[in-house]
């Protein structure tokens, strides 16, 4: 028999049907399983009724990898338990975090942005229960609410409002947040390109006026800005007037000096005078605002330790003219527009006295 007539006869079984008879056993397929074995007890890992509880600072661990998974419950339900674990933390004494607040931070600051509402309240809650004096650098978490705050979500921009609330209401934080580079300038100019207030091509003349030729041009979010457009666009603006002003006011205030300084100094160097103006400086580069050998000063990028400082860059780039003008316009429309507007109008004057 050749080889193509044995294939032929192969293939034709294929489509043959057997014939069964009455009483006899069906035969057994080739792809048939065993199953005629009995097991006396079946084990699956870590799932014994006998075994202990887990670890709390590997559970901890494990939701605070929960905070990049794709499913929002498992988001929201990872930051509730962060946000239990940080609260029962600060309760018992000697206790801490199996992380530092930092590390928490540094994880759940992406979710600044997330879609989902009931993910950033829940964050909101984590961020309020961490202990303000160990969280450390803002830059990536300042970095995250000035990009909430020009996001296409009405909801997302609320919410990152609320973050730099949060923020400016501590006074550590506060403080703190002032000294990230580029943190003063170029919040400023966010909040100018949100409010829509622009100036453009300017100088300014030594009584604070405009010089001829030159306009200044706005646009109040609630009525011509895409803002107003959505829904909640009053909402917004008012939020936005708001942080604005807590904004102005933790960084023109300066800070609180002491009275008796100056006499304890004195009783500590006596009988020695201007003692202070011989030592060394205790700030890095002291003459650096000189930029005599450096590169070109770049305005936005740099850190303002100083009330003082943050002022002087704040009239050199001529954020009062802009800001002062702009909150007339705002304050004109009444309502709660134009008590926010006020409030900015508050903060506004310790530039104008400073």
């Amino acid at each position: 028999m050749g080889a193509s007539a044995k294939r032929k006869k192969e293939k034709k079984q294929d489509f043959q049907k057997p014939k069964l008879k009455v009483g006899k056993k069906r035969p057994t397929n080739t792809n048939a399983t065993d199953t005629s074995f009995s097991a006396k007890s079946i084990v699956f890992k870590q799932q014994s009724v006998s075994s202990g509880p887990r670890d709390t600072s590997a559970l901890f661990n494990h939701n605070l990898s929960l905070l990049a998974s794709k499913n929002e419950t498992q988001r929201r339900d990872a930051l509730q338990y962060l946000t239990t674990a940080c609260t029962l933390a600060q309760n018992e004494e000697g206790e801490g975090l199996p992380q530092p607040a930092s590390a928490v931070v540094a994880k759940a600051q992406a979710l600044i942005l997330d879609g989902n509402g009931g993910v950033r309240s829940q964050l909101l809650k984590l961020l309020k229960s961490l202990p303000v004096d160990e969280i450390g650098s803002l830059d990536q978490l300042l970095l995250y609410a000035r990009a909430g705050m020009t996001h296409l979500s009405t909801d997302v921009r609320l919410f990152s409002l609320e973050v730099m609330d949060w923020i400016l209401s501590s006074p550590s934080l506060g403080e703190a947040v002032m000294s990230v580079p580029g943190a003063w300038v170029k919040t400023l100019r966010t909040f100018e390109n949100l409010l829509g207030w622009r100036s453009t091509n300017g100088s300014q003349n030594g009584n604070g006026t405009r010089q001829e030729g030159e306009k200044w041009t706005r646009q109040i979010a609630s009525k011509t800005s895409s803002s107003g457009l959505e829904k909640g666009g009053n909402k917004l603006l008012v939020h936005q007037l708001a942080t604005m002003a807590s904004f102005l006011a933790v960084g023109l205030t300066p800070a609180p000096a002491d009275p008796e300084a100056s006499v304890k100094r004195a009783a500590q160097i006596f009988p020695l005078w201007h003692t202070d103006a011989h030592l060394l400086s205790t700030r890095s580069n002291p003459f650096g605002h000189l930029n005599l050998f450096g590169a070109l000063r770049d305005a936005e990028s740099e850190v303002y330790d100083s009330a003082e400082e943050r002022l002087e860059v704040f009239r050199e780039l001529d954020f009062l003219l802009t800001f002062r003008n702009g909150t007339q316009e705002a304050k004109r429309e009444g309502g709660e527009i134009g008590r926010a507007a006020a409030a900015v109008d508050k903060a506004l004057r310790l530039a104008e006295t400073g």
